[in-house]
């Protein structure tokens, strides 16, 4: 299963893009849960991507063409919101959605995503001038089901939950970092080249939205605009896979994928 994330979604030796670009490399490691489910960590390394420094040098123009093709690739790849309201207002509308007194008619066609599979969408019509036919409608129908599917995948799977074992440490704060700070817009701090990405939503981790559509689960997408932060992932990810549960020939396996 994640041979093929990686090879369908990610692009690797596949010929063609993946959902974040063309992928110059990655490193991550997989558990397999108590419950039988995949647990991925992964770093991924996007092909002509810059160093951390030189993004940031580059950043301190402030309104330079960099800046705004940097925000915009990165609002357009991952997300902290979620697309047709706020959390609030998806939670009122899932819960409509399963309501019992809700009329039989409106809610008898509803599935749980999270048990579902992601329904592939329509062919894509040719004409450049077309104004409306049934192909195009069909297609903007399931892009329609592709926003409300996906909030819904994230309001029943991405949402902190509040008092949950383990959630506070001694001094009362939350483990997971939870609430998280919002931005009600990309921000550039132009004195170091540091850059928040837009953010509306404190109790979600930000997400690509066609990567909730198709694993259907709880995700975290981060991008890494320091050198530091890459290094705490790197070895993030090496704690897993030294881990005293695997076996040594899994450690050297992975050791060898890597090298």
């Amino acid at each position: 299963m994640v041979k093929a994330f990686i090879k369908h979604v990610l692009g690797v030796d596949s010929g063609h893009r993946g959902i974040y670009g063309e992928t110059g490399g990655y490193y991550g490691t997989v558990e397999q849960q108590g419950r039988l489910t995949l647990h991925l960590h992964l770093l991924l390394y996007i092909k002509g991507a810059l160093p951390p420094q030189e993004i940031r040098n580059r950043l301190m123009t402030r309104g330079s063409e960099f800046e705004q093709a940097l925000i915009a690739y990165l609002e357009a790849v991952h997300v902290g919101e979620f697309h047709n309201g706020d959390l609030a207002t998806i939670t009122i509308l899932g819960e409509l959605k399963v309501n019992p007194q809700v009329p039989k008619d409106t809610n008898s066609a509803y599935w749980n995503p999270t048990l579902t599979m992601p329904v592939p969408p329509p062919g894509r019509c040719k004409d450049k001038k077309c104004s409306g036919c049934k192909l195009c409608i069909q297609r903007g129908n399931w892009w329609s089901n592709f926003w409300e599917t996906t909030d819904d995948l994230m309001v029943k799977s991405n949402v902190k939950s509040q008092g949950a074992k383990g959630c506070l440490n001694k001094d009362g704060v939350c483990t997971a970092r939870f609430p998280r700070e919002v931005f009600p817009e990309s921000i550039v701090d132009y004195s170091d080249g540091s850059l928040n990405v837009k953010k509306l939503e404190s109790e979600i981790n930000n997400v690509t939205p066609m990567l909730t559509y198709c694993l259907r689960c709880n995700t975290d997408v981060t991008s890494l605009l320091s050198g530091t932060a890459i290094k705490a992932i790197v070895a993030y990810i090496s704690d897993y896979v030294s881990k005293a549960s695997l076996k040594s020939y899994q450690v050297f396996s992975s050791m060898y994928d890597v090298l």
